[in-house]
C-alpha cells in the first residue's frame, strides 16, 4: 500500500443486481462519509446480464472511490468474493452482499471490533428474515462446522464480515477450489469477533441461490472443512451391518425352534436399509473424488477481464 491507499476497502460481488446497486452505493457512502475515515467501494461484477455493469459506470462517474472489477463469466459469489480480495487497497476490508439484506448502516460495529485488535469480525444475524426452512437448515449447519472447525461461530453464512488485509493477503495465496470462507477465517487465525447486525427482507430482486445451489453450497462448506460426513457414513454403515448380523442370528434362531418362520419382510427391510446406506456413502465418497478432479485441473479459481480504475481529475 502506498500513502494514497484509503483505509477502508468495501468489497461487494454483484451478479444481477441492477435494482439494488444505486441504494447500495448510496447507502454505503452514507455510512462511511461520517467516520472520516478514506475508504474504496469495489464493486465485482459476476458475469452480470442485467445491466449492471453499466449502472455500475454510471456511479462510477459520479463517485470516484468506486472501482469496478468485471469477471469473464458467472463464476459464483465466492470467487467473485476473493477477486475483489485481490484488488483492495485498503487496510481493513469489509465483504458486504449487494442485496441489501445486511444493512451498511451495521458496518461502523465491525469496525469498532477490528479497531479492538480483532483479525476477523463476522456479523451475526440474530433475528433472520429467511424462511423457517432456512433459518433451520442454517441452524444445523452452522452447529456442523463449528463442531468440525473447532470455533463456535453463530451464524457463518453472514455476508458482512471485517478483515485485516493482512488476513485477505494469506487468503489469496490459497490455490484450492472448494472454499468455505469462514472456515478459511479459522484456519488463518482464532482471533475472531461476531458482532449481532440486523437481517431485512430482500428490496428487490431475487435470490440467486436456488435450493440446488444451497445444497451445493452447504456441501462445499462441510467438505472443505472436514471428512466427517465420509467417516459418520462408515460408522453407521458398520452399527447397521451389526444390527442387521444380530437380526440374522435372530430369524435363524427362531426358524430352529419354531420352524418354517418366514421372515420375509425383514430381511428386505433390512436389504433397503443396507442398499440405501451403501448407496450414499458411495454418493458421498463421489462427491470428494469430483473435488479432488477439479483441484487436479489447475484451472483458475476466477478469471478477471477488467478492471475499471476511475478516471483522474485533469
Amino acid at each position: 500500500m502506498n500513502d494514497a491507499s484509503p483505509e477502508i476497502s468495501v468489497v461487494v460481488p454483484v451478479y444481477n443486481e441492477v435494482s439494488n446497486l444505486t441504494a447500495l452505493h448510496d447507502r454505503i457512502t452514507a455510512t462511511l462519509e461520517p467516520l472520516k475515515r478514506s475508504f474504496e467501494i469495489v464493486m465485482v461484477d459476476d458475469g452480470s446480464s442485467d445491466g449492471s455493469f453499466a449502472l455500475l459506470k454510471e456511479i462510477q462517474a459520479r463517485d470516484p472511490r468506486l472501482r469496478i472489477i468485471r469477471l469473464s463469466r458467472n463464476f459464483g459469489q465466492t470467487p467473485a468474493m476473493y477477486a475483489g480480495f485481490s484488488q483492495v487497497r485498503g487496510r481493513i476490508v469489509i465483504s458486504l452482499d449487494a442485496d441489501l439484506q445486511n444493512p451498511p448502516e451495521e458496518i461502523p460495529k465491525l469496525l469498532e471490533k477490528i479497531d479492538e485488535g480483532y483479525e476477523m469480525v463476522q456479523g451475526w444475524r440474530e433475528e433472520r428474515q429467511d424462511s423457517p426452512f432456512r433459518r433451520i437448515a442454517s441452524k444445523i449447519l452452522n452447529r456442523t462446522v463449528s463442531l468440525a472447525i473447532g470455533v463456535r461461530i453463530r451464524d457463518l453464512g453472514c455476508g458482512l464480515k471485517a478483515y485485516r488485509r493482512e488476513v485477505t493477503d494469506q487468503m489469496g495465496r490459497f490455490v484450492h477450489h472448494s472454499r468455505y470462507v469462514p472456515a478459511e477465517m479459522v484456519w488463518l487465525s482464532p482471533n475472531i469477533a461476531e458482532v449481532k447486525v440486523e437481517h431485512q427482507e430482500r428490496a428487490s430482486g431475487s435470490s440467486k441461490y436456488t435450493l440446488w445451489k444451497l445444497l451445493r453450497l452447504n456441501f462445499d462448506m462441510v467438505a472443505s472443512v472436514t471428512t466427517f460426513p465420509i467417516k459418520f457414513v462408515g460408522f453407521l454403515g458398520l452399527l447397521l451391518s451389526i444390527i442387521g448380523f444380530g437380526m440374522g442370528f435372530l430369524l435363524l434362531s427362531k426358524r430352529v425352534i419354531y420352524g418354517n418362520f418366514n421372515p420375509f419382510l425383514t430381511v428386505t427391510a433390512l436389504f433397503f436399509i443396507l442398499c440405501g446406506i451403501q448407496v450414499t456413502a458411495l454418493g458421498l465418497l463421489c462427491e470428494y473424488v469430483s473435488r479432488i478432479f477439479i483441484e487436479v485441473q489447475s484451472k483458475p479459481y476466477y478469471i478477471i477481464s477488467e478492471v475499471r480504475e476511475p478516471e483522474k481529475p485533469a
